[in-house]
């Protein structure tokens, strides 16, 4: 993995923008996830390493490797011996045999359990909504997928991405830095309740130049809901999660076949059971922030 990229960042939004380089390795993100589930399931932090491995393995349809070599680089994890030893980092590939070993997030994870297991899941609505095999080397492409990231209300990972973006595509640069202006907003609402009106403002001014559709970008819609997010705070009354839109002609040039498929797979999702599978991973999830973490609309500013 590149991890030496995203050596300024996280290593939750590193592994995140790893795996969008290479969507390839989504289905290592089956570790976290299967392990979350079991935690919830079995009401302990500790739960047996083979069956983290049964959940993650029976999943897989193209991603191979020793699970040594992966949870190593995942990096996310710690193992208890039978006899009490706790391994971690390089000390995992000494493990032979998965039997009587127990895993747990380090430390660091555990305390945030539920803000981690939320972000897994969005990470994986996100590198579902792509193709492994889309031309990720595109302005186009780069500039549906911040958007979606954005969308998801990952802001921190969509800052490092848009800024990226702005390198490899200069003549796109004025969108990726809208996106940034806009995360950057929302990340200081969240961490310091702080409400920069300067970023909105700077927003709505690079948009001005802006045809509307932009890249399938429905840039009027978002240049109006900025409009209505500046007025908004500027009362001091409430803010909203902004999201942006798209036109319904681009579609992201999504073929007939694929919309419908797409369309059929929703329809059986809606018919399906509650038990979960990465088939109806993302109805848990909606599910899940809808009752755990997704942030109301309209919030009131504290004064």
């Amino acid at each position: 993995m590149l991890k030496d990229t995203w050596q300024d960042i996280g290593r939750l939004e590193g592994l995140f923008l790893e795996i969008i380089d290479d969507p390839t390795k989504k289905e290592v993100l089956l570790y976290p996830i299967c392990y979350c589930q079991l935690v919830r399931k079995e009401n302990t932090f500790e739960v047996d390493l083979p069956k983290l491995l049964s959940c993650a393995n029976k999943t897989f349809h193209s991603f191979r490797g020793r699970w040594q070599d992966i949870l190593l680089e995942l990096d996310l994890f710690q193992f208890i011996t039978p006899r009490g030893d706790v391994l971690w980092g390089k000390d995992i590939l000494r493990l032979q045999s998965a039997e009587g070993i127990k895993v747990t997030f380090l430390p660091e994870y555990r305390e945030i359990f539920y803000e981690v297991y939320a972000r897994f899941l969005k990470y994986w609505t996100v590198l579902s909504k792509i193709s492994s095999y889309s031309k990720r080397n595109t302005p186009a492409e780069a500039v549906y997928l911040s958007a979606i990231i954005f969308n998801e209300e990952l802001y921190s990972e969509v800052i490092h991405y848009a800024k990226l973006q702005a390198l490899r595509f200069p003549k796109e640069a004025p969108f990726f830095e809208v996106v940034r202006g806009l995360s950057e907003f929302y990340v200081k609402v969240n961490e310091r309740r702080e409400f920069d009106l300067q970023l909105l403002e700077r927003a709505l001014a690079e948009l001005s130049g802006f045809k509307s559709p932009y890249y399938g970008i429905n840039v009027a819609k978002l240049r109006r809901d900025i409009d209505a997010l500046i007025k908004d705070v500027s009362k001091g009354k409430k803010y909203f999660i902004l999201k942006i839109s798209f036109t319904i002609a681009s579609n992201h040039g999504r073929g007939f076949v694929k919309r419908l498929v797409s369309k059929l797979v929703r329809k059986i999702k809606e018919l399906g059971g509650k038990r979960w599978t990465l088939m109806n991973s993302e109805t848990v999830f909606s599910s899940f922030t809808g009752t755990s973490w997704r942030r109301q609309r309209g919030q009131q500013i504290p004064v």
